[in-house]
């Protein structure tokens, strides 16, 4: 088990941006060990397995994947995950208005970014979260 309290998890159909973003979470020392998920199903059986009053997750999530897109997974957290304290970062590729907007309604998510992932947004991140994120 680590140091930390909140689990850091990036959830993303592309491996190459699974790597990246791993390594600017560790190299921006947001967090050491972050956990990745190609296949949103595998991520939400994890989150499901975390709903502890506990647990805070932070989890990195883009929209378009195959199989299940953020929308839908953030649709299932909410009906499901009653503990956990969960904070979303969406990182996608959608330059799509509506898309910011949907977000912005969410109970979860806390930030819309485009990605990559990139330093700056990390450690303004980091400063924002204070000791949510720290261990």
């Amino acid at each position: 088990m680590n140091d930390f309290f909140t689990e850091v998890m990036i959830v993303d159909d592309d491996p190459s941006v699974l790597f990246l973003h791993k390594i600017i979470i560790k190299t921006g020392n947001l967090h050491p060990a972050p956990i990745t998920f190609s296949d949103p199903e595998l991520a939400f059986a994890h989150i499901l397995s975390k709903d502890l009053s506990n647990q805070r997750l932070l989890i990195f999530l883009d929209i378009n994947m195959p199989k299940m897109n953020g929308w839908e997974l953030l649709a299932k957290m909410e009906s499901k995950v009653k503990l956990a304290d969960i904070k979303v970062i969406m990182v996608t590729s959608s330059l799509d208005k509506a898309d910011r907007h949907k977000a912005q309604a969410n109970q979860f998510v806390l930030d819309f970014w485009e990605k990559p992932l990139d330093d700056l947004n990390v450690a303004q991140l980091k400063s924002n979260l204070g000791n949510w994120i720290s261990y």
